[in-house]
C-alpha cells in the first residue's frame, strides 16, 4: 500500500510541471547561470592574467556544502508545501483517504519530496562542473585533480546537506498539517531557515544549544568531513551534530503524522 501511495505521488509531481520547475529545476539553472555569468565577469576584470585552474570536483564539493542555504532552501519549500499541503487547498483529501491509510498517504508525500530534493542536490552539483567546464573550455584554464577524497567529500557533503533540507521538509508538513495553508507553511519555513542561519553563523563553540540549531550542527558536519584530520586540534563531537539532525527530522515527522491521523477532513 505505501508503494501504490508513492507511485501516485511520484506520479503527481511529474505531471505538475509548475511545482517540478521550481522546486526541483529553477535552483540548479540559477546556479548554473550565475556561475556562467560570474566567471564572465571575474575573466573581464582580470584581463591579461593568466586562467585560474579549475577544479570540477572541488566546484561541485562547494555546491554540495552550501545546498543547504536559505535561498535554495526556499525553493525546497515550495515543492514541500505544494506536495504536503496541496490537497488542503484543492480540498482532495476526502477523496484520497479512503484508498489508503493516512500514515501511508503522508509518508508516501515526505518520500516523494525527499527523491526530489535528492535530484535538485545531484543537478546542482552537476550544474557547478558545467561551470567549470565552461570556464575550462572558453578561457584555456586547466583542469586539476581534487586533492581531497572525492568520493567523500561529494557523498558527505551530499548527505549533510540533504538532511537540512529535510528538516526543512518536516517542518513545512507538522506547519502545513497544523495550519492547512501552503502559505503558511512556506511562510513559518523560510523565517525559521533564515533566522536558524544567522543564529548559528553566530555562534563558535560547539556547546549544546548550539549544536541543536540543524544549521549549525550541519556545518560542523561539513568541516569535520572536508577539514583534514592533522589540522583539527580537537575532536568535533560530530557523533552529536549527527544525532541532533537525525532528531529534528524523525520528531518533525513523527509531529506531523500524529497531527494528521487526528484531524478531521471530512470536508478537506
Amino acid at each position: 500500500m505505501l508503494a501504490d501511495a508513492i507511485s501516485a505521488e511520484r506520479f503527481r509531481l511529474l505531471k505538475d510541471r509548475g511545482t517540478l520547475f521550481w522546486g526541483v529545476l529553477f535552483s540548479p539553472i540559477a546556479g548554473l547561470v550565475m556561475g556562467v555569468g560570474g566567471e564572465l565577469f571575474a575573466r573581464g576584470m582580470m584581463k591579461g592574467m593568466p586562467p585560474i585552474p579549475v577544479d570540477l570536483v572541488g566546484r561541485m564539493v562547494k555546491a554540495l556544502a552550501g545546498g543547504a542555504s536559505p535561498v535554495v532552501g526556499l525553493f525546497v519549500l515550495i515543492l514541500s508545501t505544494a506536495v504536503l499541503a496541496g490537497d488542503y487547498r484543492w480540498e482532495t483529501w476526502r477523496l484520497l483517504t479512503p484508498r489508503n491509510g493516512r500514515v501511508n498517504l503522508l509518508l508516501a508525500k515526505l518520500a516523494t519530496v525527499a527523491g526530489a530534493v535528492a535530484v535538485s542536490l545531484v543537478l546542482y552539483a552537476l550544474a557547478a562542473a558545467l561551470g567549470g567546464l565552461f570556464s575550462a573550455l572558453t578561457s584555456g584554464a586547466p583542469l586539476v585533480t581534487y586533492r581531497g577524497s572525492a568520493a567523500t567529500d561529494l557523498l558527505g557533503t551530499f548527505a549533510v546537506s540533504w538532511l537540512q533540507l529535510m528538516i526543512l521538509v518536516a517542518l513545512s508538513a507538522v506547519v502545513g498539517v497544523t495550519t492547512r495553508s501552503t502559505m503558511g507553511a512556506l511562510i513559518v519555513g523560510l523565517v525559521l531557515a533564515a533566522l536558524q542561519s544567522i543564529v548559528a553563523s553566530q555562534l563558535h563553540e560547539p556547546s549544546l544549544k548550539a549544536l541543536a540549531i540543524p544549521a549549525f550542527s550541519g556545518d560542523l558536519l561539513k568541516t569535520v568531513i572536508l577539514t583534514p584530520r592533522s589540522v583539527v586540534d580537537t575532536p568535533a563531537p560530530w557523533g552529536l551534530a549527527l544525532a541532533f539532525l537525525l532528531a529534528w527530522l524523525v520528531g518533525l515527522s513523527a509531529a506531523a503524522l500524529a497531527l494528521f491521523q487526528r484531524q478531521d477532513l471530512t470536508r478537506e
